[in-house]
């Protein structure tokens, strides 16, 4: 193929493009989860998932003496959740950091990494994040 047809064709496919996606406005929260191709001018729309804060979110004292600041966390499900963050932070609002993931909604006698530690969850699908849950306390 020639040099001209060959920059002929790639014109051709930039033209394509920009006529595939001149009319699509897309609709919806900024983390959209897809949309729906069609060709020519069109629109297209994207609903963002639904993630919502889990209630019901309730930290018990196990043992919290000493070095060992052990805690059982329960909450309520969330739709569309695949998995759970658990984070703590210390009662001043410093030293955030993710304690675990995980796809139940119990953890029972889980060490705290400081005493005491204010806790959230919060309900996750691949990349999505929902809001947290109100803080718990573990070992005042």
């Amino acid at each position: 193929m020639s040099a001209a047809r060959v920059a002929f064709a790639g014109m051709l496919v930039a033209a394509a493009w920009t006529t595939a996606i001149t009319g699509i406005s897309l609709v919806g929260a900024a983390k959209a989860e897809a949309a729906w191709l069609k060709t020519g001018p069109g629109t297209a729309y994207a609903r963002a998932l639904a993630l919502a804060a889990p209630e019901s979110f309730s930290v018990t004292t196990v043992k919290c003496n000493g070095s060992n600041q052990q805690v059982s966390m329960t909450w309520s499900a969330v739709a569309n959740a695949v998995n759970y963050e658990l984070y703590a932070t210390a009662p001043n609002g410093t030293n955030g950091q993710l304690l675990t993931t995980t796809a139940t909604t119990t953890l029972a006698n889980y060490t705290l990494p400081y005493k005491p530690a204010v806790i959230t969850v919060r309900g996750l699908n691949n990349n999505w994040r929902g809001p947290t849950s109100a803080p718990a306390t573990g070992c005042p």
